[in-house]
């Protein structure tokens, strides 16, 4: 999908046309006697998609190498990300303060300018990978999730074109964890699979993997480019505990399920929020309800 509505948040000599930004540098006024140059004032420019999962990428070309042209990740709690060229950082980035990840490598000045650069951000679960002219430079297991708006912004002494913005989505998985027999099997068809499905997220769980890989992986991998973890703890299972375990390591956000027969939990996940549901028709209904909403959180 080409990206090709585009506003200007910030940056009066900004342009914007047929998909196309055209950053013109303005600068920061300079005090009578000051000997520093002055500096380069950011333009910040939003489509009216949203990132989250998939792969986004864009061609950009620079006069100048103290060129920043990086993707801002803004929430409602000033929680910022950044992935992309960092003018900061003088170097290819990928920033999470939320997940403590920062990684960079590389550097403008190692291309010409002018020059056709191409940018490539990969995004599959908590799995972010930095492509520059199809080299991956930054990867990392533990960005945080969360839709937000493509928000650009752009820095230079000198002018910054970015051009072919596309977006390609993939739709968000869910990794299910959970004993595999017929109780389990069935809350796992008749409510999680369809809910999940409603809800516009992919839903796998251990035993629908079919790779020649070792089981073990192939769960580590699923949990890594899932959105969120489900996971029954109402039997004592050390499958279970040790994704559960494994998930909050990574800081992947985890739904807990437990049937209501189930008198206590174990205290090392009793402090973190459950479901609770009966086995009953009318406790079928609560628990498709409760957990409609936790995933309707999940895109929020």
């Amino acid at each position: 999908m080409k990206i090709e509505n585009l506003g200007i948040l910030k940056g009066t000599k900004t342009t914007v046309k047929s998909g196309q930004i055209t950053y013109l540098p303005e600068f920061e006024t300079v005090k009578e006697g000051d000997t520093k140059n002055p500096k380069p004032i950011s333009a910040d420019i939003k489509a009216d998609k949203e990132f989250y999962q998939g792969e986004l990428k864009f061609k950009f070309k620079t006069q100048k190498p103290d060129a920043g042209v990086i993707l801002v990740f803004e929430d409602g709690d000033s929680h910022i990300s950044t992935v992309g060229l960092s003018r900061v950082a003088d170097a290819f980035v990928i920033v999470d303060k939320l997940s403590n990840v920062n990684i960079k490598a590389g550097n403008i000045k190692n291309y010409e300018l002018n020059s056709e650069i191409l940018i490539k951000v990969d995004w599959n679960g908590s799995k972010m990978k930095l492509y520059v002219n199809n080299v991956i430079l930054c990867e990392t297991n533990s960005f945080s999730l969360r839709y937000l708006p493509i928000h650009f912004r752009i820095t230079s002494s000198g002018e910054v074109k970015v051009y072919d913005i596309e977006l390609n989505s993939l739709k968000p998985k869910l990794f299910v964890v959970m004993q595999f027999t017929d109780d389990y099997n069935k809350l796992y068809s008749e409510v999680i699979h369809p809910v999940a499905e409603k809800m516009g997220f992919e839903c796998i769980r251990a035993d629908e993997h079919y790779s020649s890989t070792p089981i073990l992986k192939d769960i580590i991998t699923s949990i890594e480019e899932s959105s969120a973890i489900i996971a029954d703890i109402t039997p004592d299972n050390p499958n279970v505990f040790y994704e559960i375990g494994y998930s909050h390591a990574i800081n992947k956000p985890t739904i807990l399920l437990c049937d209501k027969k189930r008198e206590k939990l174990p205290f090392d996940i009793s402090g973190f929020r459950t479901l609770f549901y009966e086995n009953t028709i009318a406790g079928k209904s609560q628990i498709e309800k409760n957990l409609s909403k936790y995933l309707l959180n999940l895109k929020s």
